[in-house]
């Protein structure tokens, strides 16, 4: 106790506070609190803890001093040390963040708010102190305002407790109503008067202000005349280095400009405390209002703004916006040019603007997250927020949002009780979320790696960025720079600097920091900070791992505290969406281009945009887990799931509005039980998607079964129960908690021990009408067609693929399937089918046929159930009506799709291969699935490389049972130019084809020799290829003779060979056939030659001749001749070609005779001749063979313009126009 005796304590009389010391004593010892407003100057900070050692306190107990900076705890501290000649530690002690140098022979600790604050948990009453001194408590900082509260509430309790608050500027009111009315004592300051202009920004012609640069400029012309350094206030950052361009360019080194804020190098900081040759301009954020006195200041420029962090509850996100300063603050930056002289300060805004603004900055306490406040007043237990007795009470949302943070961290309940981690968090000396995350590394094994992070996180960011200098700095930073993870980034810089650390010198580190562009001060407080966490994690029993954790472990535990702070981006663009929404860019640069789909931010500023600091990229699957109480759920689409027997439903995951699982499958009947039971009966039982073995459920689907077959056979759909009225059964018979297969099937089985029909439905319960005339005769379910098993199905479901009848057989029987066999439909359904037709009749055809329903009946009690249906309606129209009407595909097309048989085709398994209104385009499309089946199918008869005919008879059809089906085959001899194969084609025409062609190259291989010669020199080529080389070329020619040739030696007027002894037979024919058929083609070929050549010269010579005619005549050639493909004619027919050449010939020199009789008969034969080649092609572009009916009228046509136009070579048989028109009427209605 000796050791604390203080003597001779003296006041400095230069300091105005010194005048007042008697009176401050005597208003200590009388009153519990007393407030000291003393303007800047007065002496107050370093003075008033020596009047409370001369009043005799801090003898016993401790003088407490709060200062809100950590460099003013320090200097304070100093600065009384040596007023007190005492050494730091001793009589006077300090104790910051990371320095503790207080002793047991301290009368007077001097503090950071922050400290006196945490040592409220482990001493609530503050026992170790008799005199509280709470300095520059006109910052209204957070902490200031909550020990002012909490120091109220222990006073009661502490009756010997002294409590002084001093300030520079203060709402002297509010501060002594708010302590019963604490007596205030003013003391003067030692500042100079101050002069205040006003030269607000210029409005330019557009009505736009002038630039604060321009503003700046002029103000300092303003001062030009005078002495002393120029200190100007600007919002930030970016402004101070645009002006400090803008002003070095414009003042050409008259001034020595300097830079001063927050995030500034501290060499570069330490550069306005040195006076140099010229005077200087310092270019400052509100920096300077009231943190640090800048010397040599005898002018200020205010521009009135400065970036003030705001809370914003709704988004959770802290906004650092440009706003308007307050009269204090403005007042605040006018005193800076007052302490050495009389001074200058050069509001830029009007004097009106400033009286208009409010008279004090908002406290911390209106404008920041209260999450740590309320977070330390739940563990000490003092009460609800909202009546504890802040100087100025909280808003109401931001106690709100607090309480919402801190639930997010698992600290309070839902009912703002706090939980056993927020006990945890609040023995922390950190911010609650990177308490939460801390908590979560030692449940993720990853404490040492997240203890070097959340310190980097807890002070000012190391890594420095000069302006001049900010591409070496990002090239520097890359070496630590990790591209997944700003926390990652910290963890290698961390590794990095501990790895320099280890044995050198602070030069060495200075050196390595400047290298790297990083703070040397900033990493000692990163390494300070993470020692004084480690002892507390050690403390807490926090294990350290040896192993290094993974990117998950650590990620995961930051996700833990920072779940409000995840982004999602789904588009192109810079963008992310994140909670709340809010959307937001990255900040760091290194991170813009990366892509990520889903990250998390340590935080989210708005700085008029929204920017996230120090990203990194994660797994939405972490969100999940550890947001789980957080998150809000949307369901939809609930439905029936039938492999698992439940009702499923989409379950949308949000955490604060942001989509982070847009459609999980989950369980419904945990959710809603009543909706999950009616699907399950509406879906499961109703719809038929249940499955189960069990009787009464095979029962009823039979019987359901049956009478929905029996609607689509009728096209009715009155037959069976409406699925309301069987949803009602079920709905009554079925336990109210049963919403799934498994709780049914448990329930049924029950059920059906007392009675084992309990669910069984009825026919008479099911059926609503009577479908007796529904029977198999009418509508049945197999036919057999061209001896081919036809199972029949029939649906009901208008613009359903299947409506109507379908017919399902086997792929392999699709070739012999024939669509006239199917034409009829079914019995039940061909009186519909007429009906249609008949109301689609023109309408004359219709008056004449009369009631349409008699007339069916009629047409069916009478018709040929044999015959071609189009054929049957054909000839009973006609006789009816008198008429050549003819029902054409056309008519047929009108039909509804229903009353159009639909064609299947199954595997052996029964499963649909294909299938097709259309039986002609099916067979088409599945030729080679046809062809494979005859392929695979071992008919035992196929042959190869045959050049003489086998030693066994071919046969027309061969069959064999294949996969419990009898596969019918057609074998032929197919050609292969030198020799011929013996194989089995699915299809019976093809087959006559291409045997009718190996036939003919098999005779060739018997007539080597003959055939060699007749192909490379056929008689007298020459004469007649020469004249018609113009027209055909020579080796089509060639070709086309060779095989009128062959086809006209073998005709003969027995089948195509089957036998051996029939083939030997046909060789012989053929080769006493041949010579004779060469000698006259011959001959007819040089007599068309002739001809042709004679014509050819004639129309040369006929310039005269009208273009129609021309063409005319070059068509008919064209047809007689074709140049492109071999002859469609008969050899008989070619006999008479001579006699069609010489009738063109004299039609052409007739023609000037009688040009208009030529022009009528053309135009006859014209119009005969279109409707000839319309048909014609229609068969072709269907790859249709040509009807013989169709050629032998061409034919008819060639004998027709010889009786018009040369009327004297006659013709073999009578023919005129009308003749031919009949003929062609009776073959279009064939």
């Amino acid at each position: 106790m000796q050791n604390k005796m203080i003597k001779n304590i003296s006041f400095p009389n230069e300091l105005p506070v010194s005048q007042r010391v008697e009176d401050i004593k005597k208003a200590i010892t009388n009153n519990p609190i007393v407030i000291i407003c003393g303007e800047t100057g007065s002496g107050k900070t370093t003075q008033l803890p020596k009047i409370c050692l001369a009043l005799g306190r801090g003898l016993e107990k401790i003088i407490g001093h709060t200062q809100p900076r950590r460099i003013a705890a320090r200097s304070v501290a100093t600065r009384i040390s040596e007023e007190l000649q005492s050494n730091v530690g001793d009589l006077v002690g300090y104790k910051v963040r990371f320095t503790d140098k207080v002793s047991k022979l301290s009368s007077i600790k001097v503090m950071t708010d922050g400290i006196l604050l945490a040592e409220t948990q482990n001493d609530p009453l503050l026992k170790k102190y008799d005199t509280l001194i709470i300095d520059e408590a006109h910052e209204r900082s957070l902490n200031i305002d909550f020990l002012l509260g909490y120091l109220k509430n222990i006073l009661p309790k502490r009756p010997d407790l002294k409590i002084i608050i001093t300030s520079a500027t203060i709402d002297v009111d509010k501060f002594s109503s708010h302590f019963n009315n604490a007596p205030i004592i003013q003391v003067s300051g030692r500042t100079f008067p101050v002069e205040i202009l006003y030269k607000p920004l210029r409005k330019k012609t557009n009505e736009d202000l002038e630039d604060i640069e321009d503003a700046v400029l002029s103000a300092i012309h303003d001062l030009d005349k005078q002495k002393g350094d120029i200190l100007i206030f600007l919002p930030g950052e970016r402004d101070i280095h645009d002006t400090k361009r803008f002003l070095s360019d414009q003042l050409n080194d008259q001034f020595e400009i300097l830079p001063l804020y927050s995030r500034l190098a501290i060499k570069e900081q330490q550069k306005i405390f040195k006076i140099s040759g010229l005077r200087r301009i310092i270019l400052t954020t509100n920096i300077a209002e009231t943190s640090l006195t800048v010397p040599g200041i005898k002018y200020v420029i205010d521009v009135g703004l400065a970036r003030i962090v705001r809370y914003s509850p709704r988004l959770k996100i802290e906004q650092l916006l440009i706003e308007k300063i307050s009269q204090a603050s403005a007042n605040q930056r006018a005193g800076r040019c007052g302490r050495v002289a009389p001074g200058i300060c050069i509001r830029l805004y009007e004097e009106e603007d400033f009286l208009g603004r409010p008279e004090f900055t908002d406290p911390e306490i209106m404008r920041t997250s209260l999450a740590s406040v309320i977070l330390k007043m739940s563990s000490l237990n003092l009460g609800a927020v909202d009546q504890f007795p802040f100087l100025q009470p909280p808003i109401y949302k931001f106690i709100q949002d607090g309480y919402q943070l801190l639930n997010e961290l698992g600290a309070v309940d839902n009912e703002n009780k706090i939980l056993p981690l927020g006990r945890q968090l609040a023995k922390m000396p950190l911010d609650p979320s990177l308490g939460r995350i801390l908590i979560e590394s030692k449940k993720q094994n990853c404490v040492k790696e997240v203890l070097a992070i959340i310190s980097a996180l807890s002070i000012s960011d190391p890594r420095e960025r000069p302006f001049d200098r900010a591409d070496q700095a990002d090239k520097a930073h890359l070496i630590f720079h990790d591209p997944e993870s700003g926390f990652l980034s910290f963890l290698r810089l961390w590794h990095l600097f501990i790895k320099e650390a280890k044995g050198q010198k602070s030069k060495s580190l200075r050196i390595f920091c400047e290298k790297y562009f990083l703070s040397f001060s900033r990493m000692r407080e990163w390494q300070e900070l993470y020692k004084q966490l480690l002892q507390m994690t050690e403390e807490l029993d926090y294990k350290l791992s040896n192993q290094d954790a993974n990117y998950e472990q650590i990620h995961l535990s930051f996700l833990s505290g920072l779940l409000g702070n995840i982004g999602f981006k789904d588009s192109e663009g810079y963008e992310y969406l994140g909670t709340r929404g809010i959307k937001f860019l990255i900040g760091p640069k290194l991170f813009r281009n990366k892509n990520y789909k889903w990250i998390m931010a340590a935080e989210i500023i708005d700085t008029g945009r929204l920017y996230a600091q120090c990203i990194a990229k994660i797994d939405i699957k972490w969100v999940e887990k550890l947001a789980f109480h957080l998150a809000d759920f949307e369901y939809s689409n609930p439905r029936w799931n039938k492999k698992l027997g439940r009702v499923d439903a989409t379950k949308k995951t949000l955490l604060y509005g942001l989509v982070i699982n847009p459609g999980k499958t989950i369980h419904y009947g945990s959710v809603n039980l009543l909706e999950s039971r009616q699907i399950f009966i509406r879906t499961g039982l109703v719809e038929m998607e249940y499955e189960s073995e069990a009787p009464f459920w095979k029962h009823n689907l039979d019987l359901i079964d049956q009478i929905e077959k029996l609607e689509h056979k009728s096209r009715r759909q009155d037959i069976l129960i409406n699925q309301d009225v069987l949803y009602q059964f079920y709905e009554k018979k079925i336990s109210t908690d049963i919403m799934n297969s498994a709780g049914f099937e448990f329930w049924r089985q029950s059920v059906e021990q007392k009675d084992p029909k309990y669910l069984f439905l009825s026919k008479e319960y099911l059926m609503q009408k009577s479908a007796d005339q529904i029977d198999n005769i009418q509508y049945p379910d197999r036919v057999k067609v061209n001896e081919i098993p036809v199972t029949l199905k029939y649906r009901f479901e208008p613009n359903h693929p299947n409506d109507g009848l379908t017919a399902t057989f086997s792929y392999s029987a699709l070739s012999r399937m024939k669509k006239e066999s199917l034409d009829w439909l079914v019995p039940g359904m061909i009186r519909e089918k007429v009906s249609t037709l008949l109301k689609a009749l023109p309408k004359p055809l219709r008056t004449q046929l009369g009631p349409v329903q008699k007339l069916v009946t009629e047409f069916l009690s009478e018709a040929d159930y044999e015959v071609n249906f189009n054929d049957a309606l054909t000839s009973f129209i006609r006789n009816k009506t008198k008429t050549s009407f003819r029902v054409e595909n056309e008519l047929i097309d009108t039909l509804p799709k229903h009353l159009k048989i639909n064609y299947e085709i199954v595997d052996e398994k029964g499963y649909e291969i294909d299938s097709s209104r259309d039986l002609l385009n099916l067979q088409q499309a599945n030729k080679e699935r046809i062809s494979e089946v005859i392929e695979e199918v071992a008919f035992d008869i196929e042959k190869e490389n045959l050049t003489y005919w086998p030693d066994f008879e071919i046969p027309e059809t061969v069959e064999k049972v294949w996969h419990e089906e009898t596969v019918r085959g057609f074998p032929a001899l197919i050609s292969e130019n030198n020799f011929v194969n013996l194989k089995v084609l699915d299809n019976h025409s093809d087959a006559l084809i291409n045997h009718y062609d190996g036939v003919k190259t098999l005779i060739q291989l018997q007539m080597k020799d003959r055939i060699k010669n007749l192909k490379n020199s056929p008689p007298q080529f020459d004469s007649f290829a020469l004249q018609l080389k113009t027209h055909i070329e020579s080796d089509l020619l060639k070709q086309n003779f060779f095989d009128v040739v062959m086809d006209e030696s073998m005709a003969w007027k027995k089948s195509i060979p089957r036998s051996q002894k029939s083939f030997d037979e046909l060789v012989s024919f053929t080769k006493n056939n041949i010579g004779k058929v060469v000698v006259e083609y011959s001959n007819i070929m040089i007599e068309v030659a002739n001809s042709y050549q004679e014509l050819s010269l004639l129309l040369d010579r006929m310039n005269s001749l009208p273009k129609p005619i021309i063409e005319d005549i070059e068509e008919q050639l064209e047809i007689l001749l074709p140049p492109y493909e071999k002859p469609l004619f008969l050899f008989e027919q070619f006999r008479n070609y001579p006699r069609f050449l010489l009738a063109m010939k004299i039609r052409i020199e007739k023609y000037s005779h009688r040009q208009s009789k030529d022009q009528d008969l053309f135009r006859d034969v014209g119009r005969l001749q279109t409707k000839w080649i319309e048909k014609v092609s229609d068969f072709v572009e269907s790859d249709f063979e040509i009807p013989k009916a169709y050629i032998d009228f061409q034919w008819a046509m060639q004998e027709l313009r010889v009786s018009l136009f040369a009327q004297e070579l006659k013709t073999p048989y009578p023919i005129s126009i009308k003749r031919l028109e009949k003929k062609w009427i009776d073959l279009i209605n064939q």
